[in-house]
């Protein structure tokens, strides 16, 4: 009788650790941990319905966006006059940022991919303003996405740079000579 009570003491308990880790883990499935442990709750948690996902975990890190951009000189015939410059916005682009001014400049980055066109009314006059003389400026709206990590750990013997991917998001080119469209807005 004994070991009987004990037996179902224990299982009891078993039980009640599986739930807990159930009830812990099926919220945040997509992650990395959840994916791991997934064939050993899902199937139960699918039964009892603790399957609601309601991500109480922090999310992704966010990916690295940049303006990539082409200053170019020209005459009035279109002959070039100087080499064009290239540059990023902002300039540090795959650096951490630490100062209060450079973290406006990441938001400027989520403005700017909210509407593609603030790239030709925002951002193309006030590089034609940067650079006197500019005929006109050319940019692109790069995102480099942030691998996943089991993705990485798949990878183990990569370069984290080698796994993420660069995409171009949004192409424009803006005239420094032309008088600004007040209808782009």
């Amino acid at each position: 009788m004994k070991k009987a009570n004990l037996l179902s003491k224990a299982l009891l308990s078993l039980w009640i650790v599986y739930n807990i880790f159930t009830m812990l883990v099926m919220p945040n499935i997509g992650a990395y941990f959840g994916r791991v442990s997934s064939r050993f709750i899902t199937p139960y948690a699918n039964t009892v319905g603790l399957n609601a996902s309601w991500n109480f975990f922090s999310p992704d890190p966010a990916h690295t966006m940049y303006i990539h951009y082409m200053i170019n000189f020209a005459d009035s015939e279109g002959n070039p006059t100087k080499d064009p410059i290239e540059g990023y916005f902002p300039p540090e682009k795959n650096r951490p940022v630490t100062s209060t001014f450079r973290k406006r400049e990441l938001y400027v980055m989520r403005f700017m991919v909210i509407d593609p066109k603030r790239l030709k009314v925002f951002m193309g006059p006030w590089l034609c303003r940067q650079y006197p003389g500019a005929s006109s400026v050319d940019m692109e709206h790069v995102i480099e996405t942030v691998p996943m990590l089991d993705q990485v750990v798949t990878h183990k013997d990569e370069i984290i740079k080698d796994l993420s991917q660069e995409l171009q998001y949004v192409h424009e080119s803006v005239s420094c000579t032309a008088t600004p469209d007040e209808e782009a807005l």
